[in-house]
């Protein structure tokens, strides 16, 4: 089984929970058999703050990551908050251009709208609702943020080891193709996350 050696540059701890839970998710839905290792080294030397810290340190990172940590895939995560949605696509093609033209094959952005618990509140809402068919992405997606992550974690404050928990729980039990149909910010990290892995690593 070929191993993938990955790691990531995110904004807190919510958004490393949730590439750690769905990766598996995804390589199973995506029928790719790859033993998946976290490269917690990198991860530590580049821990970040805020969506800032990100922003200044990806482009640089991911040099690091690729050079120093043989690193197969970085995964970089930095929420939209409140961007122009009309202009999505331009918004996370200017930070996949910061990244060095060589490293880009093996880098991933994940840029949820407008935060990863909206992307998680997504999830919550199809396993309470398993028959929905309507589209529900502007309900989700116009929660204020602040307001996401009470609706989802159930309260303003909750230790770290809870939002693990939760999360977790959440994204083992997550419909990719649902979320696909529902999130256009979701769809294009999975398109991009797809693009990185040939055919020849399918089972």
């Amino acid at each position: 089984m070929k191993r993938l050696n990955y790691s990531m540059i995110c904004e807190d701890i919510a958004h490393q929970t949730f590439i750690k839970a769905f990766l598996p998710e995804f390589l199973k839905h995506s029928n790719l058999s790859l033993n998946i290792e976290f490269n917690e080294d990198f991860f530590y030397r580049f821990k970040s703050r805020n969506s800032k810290d990100v922003l200044k340190r990806y482009a640089n990172a991911s040099i690091v990551a690729f050079c120093d940590y043989d690193i197969d895939l970085l995964l970089i995560g930095v929420d939209y908050d409140d961007r122009d949605r009309g202009r999505f696509d331009k918004e996370i093609g200017k930070l996949y251009n910061e990244i060095d033209k060589k490293l880009r094959n093996r880098s991933v952005i994940f840029f949820p709208v407008q935060a990863i618990e909206h992307w998680l509140l997504f999830i919550q809402y199809q396993i309470q609702n398993p028959g929905l068919t309507k589209n529900i992405s502007g309900n989700i997606e116009g929660i204020p943020r602040k307001e996401a992550k009470i609706d989802f974690f159930g309260e303003s404050f909750i230790s770290k080891e809870d939002q693990k928990r939760k999360i977790f729980e959440i994204v083992g039990q997550v419909d990719i193709n649902k979320l696909i149909s529902h999130s256009q910010s979701f769809r294009r990290f999975c398109n991009d996350l797809s693009d990185l892995f040939p055919n020849e690593n399918k089972k």
